[in-house]
């Protein structure tokens, strides 16, 4: 293994002048050093022989899975590593407070023969969490047992960064024990390859948008059974508004009631009760448990159609950098991303999500923030004018920015200097132009920051990159679309966007539908009013008479789409479930799957698409399903 290794995950540069260095007890491993907080402390491992003699293993005696309510996590795999994450029941363990431990708990680091008694003695009173990691499932063979800290500060929270101490390639398996015996299921996660090795193939999955609140998540459970070496989640892992509860889905066991008792999520006790509840979801459960996470946010992590700086525009127009604080640092709390933690920075640098992972010579992918940094939206904050909108000249303009300077400059760097066969992007919002009636129908998308997007399209085809692909999520549809220069049907095409539907929230065509009934919907697509204009402007398209349903307005959308955006090869959305990219070296293949139902615990899976884009070519080839 090699001890030198460097994170492989670009942009997590750590400032170590800012850590608190904590005592850290490992078995079996030499002296090492491991992130593991919620708070961006550091804390370091010993070898047995160094390990204080009064530490003795914590054994499992206890059911499997009781104390853990939202089971165990892992995510952002790199050739030595991954981080794990689990959360113990606040109500049987006493976890450890931040001032506990402070800045000059520093040990070993400058004396390695000297023991701290204080953290000797939380580890022995139970507030830590031991943790073990095997090749085997059975954990017959140990590759190394450590504790950590169960962070009573952060809702219980337990973060462990292995990153630099695993073989590449090969399947691990994880659990946590609990002073008490309490004991975790078992998790499980690939490393990656090593940078530069001649990797064949990999297979990826990725979501995005899971209103908890509007149906049931089983097309996270068949997403669990896929053969992949990580799973990207590309934002909405949850929804701040959970509406009225008269309106939550009509399903008595989906609906959330939060602390503070309003319909939206303002308070770092309401984010909380939000992740704890979505993670309690038996196949969101089983995906975790069975794969790696690469995660970023989109909006509703903190609020819909957040933009700089820290504005909620449905709920407040002036900024609000407390709220996005309190999202910024429960999301850190809650998934396991190696991503730099600042708790006393401004709302826009206590945390960075954006990064980059390399698979081998085979792949390299950019995920990126489109939330954090983005400038106001073009032509107005009114509904009307962010939806379904007849656009404004400010679409255009140089100042406006969807990634912010930084970000920006960084994506750019990453693109020209990829070398993985394949450029893949992990991106939230639809790049592609997307016309309705002559008008956008999303300004919240690239649509309405079109010189930023211009400036990606430039440098994708003035260095000759080949092989871009941008995964999307957001806009609740299934979708394969090429990327042009100019939307126009000159346009050049320089890459492929394969946008993957939603896990639950609303598609369009039940916002047509619920438009049509006039029930409202927190997780649609485009706003109910904007939803409701739609269905007036696409009702004018039949003659007098005429008995409307969703479906029938939907086939008229989808055939308008069609004909005004003809880049867009492939659009449905009718449908919910995830998707699949399989990469080789002479191709990738892109497979969409969808359930039948989200109304009811059970659901069957069928295939909605598959196509392929050919190494070299800016083509899709429909392999499986309909053109539309």
């Amino acid at each position: 293994m090699d001890k030198n290794h460097e994170l492989h995950q670009t942009g997590n540069e750590y400032d170590k002048a800012r850590r608190t260095f904590l005592k850290y007890f490992l078995a079996g491993s030499a002296v090492m050093a491991l992130e593991t907080s919620g708070i961006s402390r550091l804390t370091s491992m010993v070898s047995r022989a160094q390990a204080a003699t009064a530490l003795q293993p914590y054994a499992a005696t206890q059911t499997i899975g009781k104390g853990f309510p939202q089971s165990v996590a892992s995510g952002d795999p790199t050739p030595t590593g991954a981080m794990l994450w689990t959360r113990v029941d606040s109500s049987m363990e006493t976890g450890l407070t931040n001032k506990e431990f402070s800045s000059e708990v520093i040990y070993w680091l400058e004396n390695k023969d000297s023991n701290d008694a204080s953290l000797e003695e939380g580890i022995n009173q139970g507030k830590f969490i031991m943790f073990e990691i095997s090749k085997k499932a059975d954990f017959s063979e140990l590759e190394m047992r450590g504790f950590s800290p169960i962070w009573k500060d952060h809702d219980h929270v337990v973060r462990v960064d292995l990153d630099g101490k695993l073989d590449s390639q090969q399947t691990y398996y994880y659990r946590f024990v609990t002073k008490s015996g309490l004991v975790s299921k078992t998790g499980r996660f690939k490393t990656l390859p090593q940078e530069g090795a001649d990797v064949q193939s990999a297979s990826i999955g990725y979501v995005s948008c899971q209103d908890y609140t509007n149906g049931y998540f089983s097309a996270l459970g068949y997403m669990a059974d896929e053969e992949m070496d990580f799973f990207l989640h590309l934002g909405d892992y949850i929804y701040e508004s959970v509406g009225d509860a008269a309106y939550q889905g009509n399903l008595d066991d989906r609906q959330i009631k939060l602390p503070s008792g309003q319909s939206k999520a303002f308070t770092i006790q309401d984010y909380r009760k939000l992740y704890q509840t979505y993670r309690m979801d038996k196949d969101l459960q089983k995906l975790h448990e069975n794969h790696a996470m690469i995660a970023i946010w989109d909006d509703h992590e903190f609020a819909n159609d957040t933009h700089y700086p820290a504005v909620a525009p449905d709920d407040n127009p002036e900024s609000d950098p407390a709220r996005r604080l309190v999202a910024n640092q429960v999301w850190f709390e809650n998934i396991p991303a190696r991503v730099p933690y600042n708790p006393n920075g401004t709302f826009e640098d206590t945390v960075k999500i954006y990064r980059s992972i390399t698979l081998g010579n085979l792949a390299s992918i950019m995920m990126t923030d489109e939330r954090l940094y983005r400038s106001a939206h073009p032509c107005g904050q009114g509904t009307l004018d962010r939806y379904l909108a007849g656009g404004c000249e400010d679409i255009n303009l140089s100042s406006r920015t969807m990634l912010g300077k930084t970000q920006k400059e960084w994506f750019l760097n990453e693109l020209k200097n990829a070398k993985g066969t394949w450029k893949i992007w992990g991106n939230e919002v639809q790049v592609t132009q997307l016309k309705v009636l002559g008008r956008y129908l999303n300004l919240d998308a690239w649509d309405g920051y079109a010189y930023e997007r211009q400036q990606i399209a430039q440098t994708v085809l003035d260095n000759g990159i080949k092989n871009f692909l941008a995964l999307t999520g957001d806009f609740h549809t299934f979708e394969a679309s090429y990327m042009q220069s100019d939307y126009k049907r000159t346009g050049e095409k320089f890459g492929v966007e394969l946008m993957v539907g939603s896990v639950t929230s609303s598609n369009l065509r039940e916002s047509l539908r619920n438009s049509l009934n006039s029930i409202p919907d927190v997780s649609s697509p485009i706003p109910m009013p904007a939803a409701d204009e739609l269905v007036k402007a696409l009702k004018g398209k039949f003659n007098a008479g005429t008995t409307f349903t969703a479906e029938l307005l939907f086939k008229e959308l989808q055939n308008i789409v069609k004909l005004e955006n003809p880049w867009i090869e492939l659009f449905d959305s009718t449908a919910h479930g995830y998707a699949v990219l399989q990469l080789s070296k002479t191709k990738a293949t892109w497979t969409a799957y969808s359930v039948d139902n989200i109304e009811k615990p059970q659901a069957s899976k069928k295939l909605l698409w598959q196509c392929e884009v050919p190494n070299g070519e800016v083509k899709i080839n429909v392999l499986e399903g309909s053109l539309l």
